[in-house]
């Protein structure tokens, strides 16, 4: 597995940003349109390898080093493929690389973590946004991304995580044997999921892939 280094650049220091994007859109584009993989499993492979944590620090030696496939290869310890990647070349601009240059420029010029990014907005309705704002300045992107963090901000953490499994709180409910009036009650607020019990946590949590943190309201 691959063994990071460190290197630490201050935020709004330009040099790399261009590399970022770059490097972020080939293996957005390489995953999904030459490897055949779901946009999202690439997504949360970035972030569970620590591959982006290295982007936010903007250490060259993967921003500015490594070909996309080269970085994709670093992920595979995290995605389903049994072979390595070989190096691709891409045919024109697709919404997945457009998704990475500007997602890639948003995080260096914001400091906005990938994993909370990646938390609150589905990689697929992130990959949607190129309609109509492919054309635009990415500055439109970053406006757009923050209205749309701000919007989904006012929802409940367990609300984002099932709406990323895509589940109705009816079927949340059944399959984590929750009673649904729970779920409603605690997406509303009216009941702290904080003093869940555990083993009420640990059904939902499993039920919806997540940690049981990740159900947790904060402040």
């Amino acid at each position: 597995m691959e063994r990071f280094e460190y290197a630490f650049i201050s935020l709004g220091d330009e040099t790399y940003w261009e590399d970022i994007a770059s490097a972020l859109a080939d293996v957005f584009d390489i995953g999904v349109n030459a490897c055949g993989i779901e946009g999202q499993a690439v997504a949360d492979a970035f972030v569970a390898s620590g591959l982006a944590r290295q982007f936010e620090l903007q250490n060259p030696v993967y921003v500015a080093g490594r070909s996309g496939s080269e970085l994709l290869n670093m992920l595979m310890p995290y995605l389903d493929m049994p072979t390595p990647v070989e190096p691709s070349d891409r045919f024109g601009r697709t919404p997945e690389y457009w998704l990475g240059w500007v997602l890639g420029l948003h995080q260096a010029q914001t400091g906005q973590p990938y994993k909370r990014i990646f938390e609150t907005i589905p990689f697929a309705e992130l990959v949607d946004m190129y309609y109509p704002l492919h054309e635009a300045p990415e500055s439109k992107f970053s406006e757009t991304l923050r209205q749309r963090m701000h919007q989904a901000s006012e929802h409940t953490r367990l609300r984002l995580q099932r709406d990323a499994a895509g589940l109705s709180q009816s079927e949340l409910a059944k399959r984590a044997n929750v009673g649904l009036r729970s779920i409603q009650l605690y997406e509303q607020r009216n009941k702290d999921i904080n003093r869940a019990q555990g083993a009420t946590l640990v059904r939902l949590s499993r039920t919806l892939h997540c940690d049981v943190e990740d159900l947790l309201e904060v402040g």
